[in-house]
């Protein structure tokens, strides 16, 4: 005889199959009714919830059946899998730990809910033995390079990625999530492959587009950023991120004209005004219209681009005259820029300068071999604490045709992090290192007209050893400017957040940063025989003919009238990669000069720190 239950269910599943999906479930909550013990019914409820697109609903007729019946693993995997579909992820994962472990779906499911939870070194455990069973799973592959990639392996992510990619070629998500691994390890060159590869095979994929075009500008191929990021909006162009990339590439490329067709395209098409109004006030800053500009940036939404929001709101209201408006809003753009960066890594570098900076290093130096190489010729390099003047020094140095100028370019970096890793700078073989520079120069930036190397990075100023070492012949240009108004403009700056950067985002550690850094360079400059000018970003602003001429005889070098043309240096040189990029396109001015005067109440110990530096380099305080 058929029990009522099986009748049920028999009838049901010709609803089912009938098209009737209303009628099924209607049948089957009825019999709920009427047999509320049992725990067949509301699983198959549940079941054909979930497939009607209703998983809330799902979820609670399958609570039900896993309840009645705690042993029906069919139940409860599908009830893991409902919770997932409304997000209820600690529930899940609480319900997933009763999974029969002998079931290998269970691996793919405890591991997907470790992952969600930031358990990544459980997910990348449970993955990796999944993977191993089931190694054509594409989507596992990408997920378990997500969590390599928060685990920071950054090899074992890119190769995942890589696996994912193989598999199924047409897949957007290894793709980006690749380029986003390759980011995080630092891999540039690397990233511009994989982005140009994924492009290829998905040429009209948004994303994918999108991503190609942040590794070219981030490659410095600005002309195909800006033809990549403007197919991007051809392809969506009602996304807004795109809009917001290609408008700060403008501002930075100096294109401002350009910038200005690109708020009327998105405003023609129609993407949301909470978003245009970033672009827009950028806009309007450049062209110094601070009241359109504030009404801009007061029109950006609160989760549009945190950090960059909370910068234009601060820069207008300093502009205007409102230092507290504007501190308050430096406050929060520094708060939103670390969070989006992460934890920072150990030991920071802050400790690092310290502990290399006390003047040991520079003593030890001091007594191992230099290189006794003299061709190419030592470059000279320009170094000051962020926020400086070096920017605009090395963009007047740009008019002279005699000087082949870097900026920022990783290149000394690079070179000190290999000498570290093999034991220590002051043991690496001072000829090889130098030979390495000139190597790694060739790659990111050839001297083709083979001219005087000029390599402006600010913190070389913590480097002067290595520089030593490798180029003890070298000419060194010592940026100073008033230890105050140098920590608040680093406070002030909107930085990309790197292992130095992230010191820059209160005062009290901007403020430690410089005196070690400072500390780091006078050590060394006592312990070594180093070659250094002192330009002064004041006497710049007060008398630019005088403190160029100056230096231009400490560099042996004649003179050359174009040098006092900072706009068209930054006009013609296009990108500018630091954070002072809106600064330098206009004429030499006064107003960062005491500047730190109006926030003088917000230093508080960081003056401490400040003081005695401010007395030796001889500013009054």
């Amino acid at each position: 005889m058929t029990s009522m239950r099986e009748q049920v269910l028999t009838a049901a599943a010709a609803d089912w199959r009938a098209g009737d999906r209303g009628g099924a479930r209607t049948r089957l909550a009825a019999a709920m009714e009427q047999l509320p013990d049992d725990a067949v019914l509301p699983a198959m409820a549940g079941l054909l919830a979930c497939q009607s697109g209703d998983p809330a609903e799902g979820s609670t007729l399958l609570r039900r059946a896993v309840a009645l019946d705690p042993a029906d693993q069919a139940s409860r995997f599908n009830l893991v899998a409902a919770l997932i579909d409304t997000r209820a992820l600690e529930e899940a994962d609480e319900a997933a730990r009763l999974l029969d472990e002998a079931n290998p779906r269970a691996l793919r499911v405890r591991a997907y809910l470790a992952a969600e939870r930031g358990r990544h070194d459980e997910a990348a455990t449970r993955y990796a033995a999944w993977l191993r069973l089931q190694p054509g799973d594409a989507q596992s592959w990408n997920n378990i390079g997500n969590s390599y990639t928060a685990l920071e392996r950054h090899d074992d992510a890119i190769q995942a990625f890589e696996r994912a990619v193989q598999i199924a070629p047409k897949e957007v998500a290894p793709h980006v999530n690749g380029a986003k691994a390759l980011i995080a390890a630092g891999r540039d060159e690397h990233r511009l492959s994989w982005t140009r590869r994924a492009a290829g095979l998905l040429p009209r994929d948004y994303d994918i587009i999108f991503h190609h075009g942040l590794a070219e500008a981030n490659s410095r191929n600005f002309d195909r950023a800006v033809e990549t990021l403007s197919r991007a909006i051809t392809v969506a162009p009602e996304r807004a991120d795109a809009y917001a990339e290609l408008g700060l590439l403008y501002e930075n490329l100096n294109r401002v004209d350009d910038l200005d067709q690109l708020v009327a395209q998105a405003r023609r098409n129609s993407v949301a005004d909470e978003h245009v109004a970033l672009i827009a006030a950028w806009l309007y800053r450049r062209r110094n219209r601070l009241d359109e500009a504030a009404r801009e940036a007061d029109r950006i939404g609160t989760d549009v681009a945190p950090a960059r929001r909370h910068h234009i709101r601060a820069d207008i209201a300093e502009r205007r005259g409102k230092a507290d408006e504007a501190f308050a809003e430096f406050t929060l753009m520094n708060q939103a820029a670390l969070a989006g960066a992460g934890a920072g890594e150990e030991p920071d570098y802050l400790t690092r300068v310290r502990q290399e900076g006390d003047g040991r290093l520079a003593a030890t130096v001091r007594d191992a071999a230099t290189s006794a190489a003299r061709t190419p010729a030592s470059p000279v390099f320009i170094m000051g604490f962020p926020r400086s003047g070096t920017t605009l020094l090395d963009t007047l140095l740009m008019n002279d045709p005699h000087f082949h100028v870097m900026e920022e370019l990783p290149i000394v970096g690079t070179i000190e992090a290999e000498a570290r890793a093999a034991g220590g700078i002051d043991r690496a073989d001072p000829d090889q290192l130098r030979q390495r520079y000139f190597d790694l120069l060739a790659q990111v930036a050839p001297n083709d007209r083979h001219v005087v190397v000029v390599d402006k990075f600010p913190l070389h100023l913590a480097r002067a050893p290595l520089l030593y070492r490798m180029f003890p012949d070298a000419r060194m240009i010592f940026v100073e400017r008033h230890p105050f108004d140098v920590v608040l403009s680093c406070f002030m700056a909107n930085f990309q957040l790197n292992f130095a950067m992230r010191h820059l985002t209160s005062l009290p550690e901007a403020a430690a940063l410089y005196d070690a850094a400072m500390t780091s360079f006078a050590n060394a400059e006592r312990q070594l025989p180093l070659s250094v000018h002192r330009f002064r970003y004041e006497r710049l602003v007060a008398d630019p003919d005088a403190e160029l001429r100056a230096l231009m005889r400490f560099l042996d070098v004649p003179w050359n009238d174009e040098l006092l043309d900072n706009q068209a240096s930054a006009s013609r040189r296009g990108h500018i990669a630091t954070a002072s990029y809106s600064q330098v396109t206009e004429p030499i001015y006064t107003r960062a000069i005491d500047r730190w005067r109006r926030y003088e109440r917000y230093f508080g110990d960081a003056a401490a720190l400040l003081r005695p530096w401010c007395e030796k380099l001889g500013y009054e305080v």
